[in-house]
């Protein structure tokens, strides 16, 4: 049986590919305050649509602009306060998608005034859901798989490993 070190994963692909999730997830949670969160539609009318970013002052907008510099940080750095800076911004977007807009998603004062009135998610739920989770799951991993990260080795036990046993 080999080594528990010859079959983990590539220290530069967790890496690159947590900074690549978080990116990711900041991409997506900007480009979603631009599209449409949901649409109220009553048989063939369109009732009403709301913007994401309006429905919710733009908070996602904020959220994915602090998240880049904090996961660079947080990746390429090492720093442990810009990881649990992105954890906090992954939470406060994932606060957003569930707490402010899924309620409104399904549920508007439309429907209640019209009897046939239905609300329906849009291309921008959907999005900023996502880039939450993208962003949750980075932050996570980045805390969990590279927990040495901010921490380096004494220079006495970097000396030691380098050694010949």
């Amino acid at each position: 049986m080999a080594p528990l070190e010859s079959r983990a994963v590539p220290a530069p692909l967790v890496r690159y590919g947590l900074l690549l999730l978080l990116l990711a997830g900041a991409f997506l949670l900007v480009i979603a305050e631009f599209t449409t969160l949901y649409e109220v539609r009553a048989i063939t009318a369109l009732l009403e649509t709301e913007k994401a970013g309006p429905h919710h002052n733009y908070a996602l907008l904020i959220v994915g602009i602090a998240l880049v510099p904090m996961a660079v940080g947080a990746v390429l750095g090492g720093s442990r306060p810009a990881a649990f800076a992105v954890l906090a911004l992954a939470v406060v977007a994932l606060g957003v998608a569930l707490l402010l807009d899924r309620p409104d998603v399904d549920q508007t004062g439309l429907t209640r005034t019209y009897e046939s009135a239905e609300a329906s998610p849009k291309a921008g739920f959907y999005l900023e859901s996502l880039g939450a989770v993208l962003a949750l799951i980075g932050a996570v991993g980045t805390l969990v798989l590279r927990p040495g990260a901010a921490r380096p080795d004494p220079p006495s036990q970097r000396s030691q490993a380098t050694e010949p046993a």
